[in-house]
């Protein structure tokens, strides 16, 4: 009877560890899963949305068309702004790290004539700043307006005169972006810009050279 017994416990004993042994690595896994888990969302930046202002004192890029621009052109346009901005400072912010950005901006017009930007449409363009732990800024300006710096190169500033400007995001400021600008001046004279614009290869883009970028 008792060696029945001591069977019977052995037997009991056997299976309660081969239980074990089937349940441990299991449960070591699920712990080892958790900390993987907890170690990936720790190593993700925390993404900000910047308070304050911003300022960028140096501007370059390019601005590609397509079609060319072209004396007497009929075909729909599409610009493509590409922006860099550096010097950035920084006013009553809670990121005041930020030294770079960025941002692309489509604009389409209805004709690819020379001189067909006078009539500028509303802009979106959405900043994206360096380092990406600062939240982008995504703005909305009712237009644009030429202008020309000192030495006569042809430029634009967003929003256009009397137009209005707003920004979601990073450095909307006290009044959701409504004192953002842009200003940029491009390598191209009135004179230069007809002379390209009207030869046979038309105008395909220009260079940005330097501006300001502002949001606030």
């Amino acid at each position: 009877m008792r060696a029945l017994l001591r069977g019977r416990v052995s037997k009991s004993l056997m299976v309660m560890l081969l239980a074990m042994l089937m349940v441990v690595p299991s449960t070591i896994s699920s712990i080892g899963g958790a900390n993987a888990s907890a170690a990936t969302n720790h190593s993700k930046s925390k993404v900000t949305v910047a308070t304050g202002s911003i300022v960028c004192q140096k501007v370059t890029g390019t601005i590609t068309l397509s079609p060319p621009d072209r004396k007497g052109g009929t075909k729909p346009e599409t610009m493509v702004w590409t922006i860099h901005a550096s010097a950035c400072t920084t006013s009553t912010s809670n990121a005041s790290h930020v030294k770079s950005g960025g941002l692309t901006a489509v604009v389409h017009e209805a004709t690819n004539a020379c001189g067909a930007l006078v009539g500028s449409q509303a802009v979106h363009a959405t900043f994206t700043w360096s380092p990406k732990s600062v939240h982008s800024t995504a703005g909305t300006f009712s237009g644009f307006t030429f202008l020309q710096n000192k030495a006569g190169e042809e430029g634009f500033t967003l929003p256009n005169t009397r137009g209005t400007a707003s920004v979601t995001g990073s450095f909307a400021g006290k009044n959701h972006g409504s004192l953002s600008r842009v200003t940029v001046y491009t390598n191209l004279t009135i004179a230069r810009f007809r002379t390209v614009c009207e030869s046979k290869a038309g105008l395909t883009g220009y260079k940005i050279i330097s501006g300001t970028a502002k949001f606030s």
